[in-house]
């Protein structure tokens, strides 16, 4: 799962990277203006999208095995428990508690396998929300580019003829 880690921090810091766009100022020419959008702005949202396809296939196999981790650590305390129960010492002095303890001691390397999993998966999430930001972020500039040419109608419209 670190590699996980790993690949969803690369994405996150190419995400980042893809969000440091310099924008023209509002009185920039429509047709630089018009150039950014076309050949800054929209090949960073395509990648953008990919990233964050990815980063999304990343935080749904983190959960898929953050649960399947939970599985094996329950059947591993149930399994223990089950032994303890059965054993042939006299259970005058023993407690249920007592037994639950044994069990939980027992099962203890798959509960820490069980929060590492958990944790990854708690990062993965973390990140994507964070691409998520940057994402609309970028959106939000081109909405604004898009705004700034919308003061240039008849430039805009003259560019469709």
């Amino acid at each position: 799962m670190t590699d996980a880690r790993q690949q969803v921090t690369d994405l996150l810091n190419e995400m980042a990277g893809l969000r440091a766009v310099d924008v023209p100022p509002h009185e920039a020419d429509p047709a630089e203006v018009h150039r950014v959008l076309r050949e800054v702005l929209r090949p960073r949202l395509d990648r953008a999208e990919v990233i964050m396809a990815e980063v999304a296939g990343h935080r749904r196999r983190a959960r898929r095995e953050a649960k399947r981790a939970a599985a094996v650590t329950s059947d591993a305390y149930d399994e223990a428990l089950v032994k303890f129960s059965s054993r042939a010492m006299s259970r005058d002095y023993e407690s249920i508690k007592d037994r639950e303890v044994q069990a939980r001691v027992q099962s203890s390397p798959q509960r820490k396998e069980q929060r590492k999993a958990e944790d990854t998966a708690d990062l993965i999430e973390q990140a994507e929300d964070a691409a998520r930001g940057m994402f609309f972020g970028l959106r939000d500039i081109r909405a604004e580019l898009l705004t700034t040419l919308d003061k240039y109608l008849p430039w805009q419209s003259s560019m469709e003829h």
